[in-house]
């Protein structure tokens, strides 16, 4: 039986009088006047610097996706700070919770359908693929992930203009394209359009920036993280847990 590696960290390193994010210094190279976080953050999880246009779209991707309204992670949030003030880190997991495949999440589904159009040679191929990818979810009755809103129509804003980003960056391995060609035969399928939603905006972006898709969700948990904490800075001011509590209470009998 082999002999298993022994462990070790490439992330940080200490001295007495230094403290080393990978092989930055913290204090000489990192807090300086230009000290950007995102770019800290992004360069320490992708051990890899970052273009100046990767930088800007992993800012806009954060901003796109950290507020959601009260959607079940923001009020689960709510209702765990109402219950336990003073964890209030207890309250952001609890929101962080419900970051899956429902919400947020999808954007590492949509991903994995953009990998596999994207892995196939260009052209006919990859819509063909793209049919296929349709034909699986119709006949297993599942969403299409990275598709459709039920409160934006015709299109995601969001999505539309963080496409556009991309296309001003440059970006151009086929995640985009593909995201596209897909978008087009969902139409076709269903005889209607249905539009790219901010996650599957997100992930082609990802995509493009060869963020590995099992990494992905990671940065929408980031993001949400901000978000939640500012539902829970509300929540202290102008506080609706209770009545959210108070109104499901009113609202959903009891049935024997």
């Amino acid at each position: 039986m082999p002999k298993s590696q022994d462990p070790t960290t490439a992330l940080c390193r200490h001295t007495l009088t230094s403290i080393h994010y990978r092989d930055k210094n913290l204090v000489e190279d990192l807090l300086q006047g230009d000290a950007d976080f995102v770019k800290v953050m992004a360069e320490h999880i992708l051990a890899r610097e970052l273009s100046g246009a990767e930088i800007r779209i992993v800012n806009a991707i954060l901003i796109a996706i950290m507020e959601h309204g009260l959607t079940p992670s923001a009020i689960a949030c709510r209702e765990i700070y109402m219950s336990a003030p003073e964890n209030l880190q207890g309250a952001v997991a609890a929101g962080l919770m419900g970051v899956g495949s429902q919400f947020v999440g999808t954007i590492e589904n949509n991903a994995v359908l953009l990998a596999r159009i994207v892995a196939v040679a260009e052209g006919n191929a990859r819509r063909e693929t793209a049919r296929e990818i349709i034909a699986e979810h119709r006949a297993a009755k599942t969403l299409l992930p990275g598709f459709g809103h039920h409160l934006h129509k015709p299109d995601d804003p969001r999505a539309r203009r963080l496409i556009e980003m991309g296309r001003e960056a440059g970006f151009a391995d086929g995640y985009l394209d593909s995201l596209e060609l897909l978008s087009e035969e969902i139409d076709a399928a269903f005889g209607k359009h249905v539009p790219v939603n901010a996650t599957g905006a997100v992930s082609a972006l990802m995509g493009e920036m060869n963020i590995p898709v099992k990494l992905m969700r990671g940065f929408a948990v980031i993001s949400r993280a901000a978000g939640l904490v500012a539902h829970i800075a509300e929540e202290q001011q102008r506080p609706s847990g209770r009545y959210i509590w108070d109104l499901v209470d009113r609202s959903v009998p009891y049935r024997k």
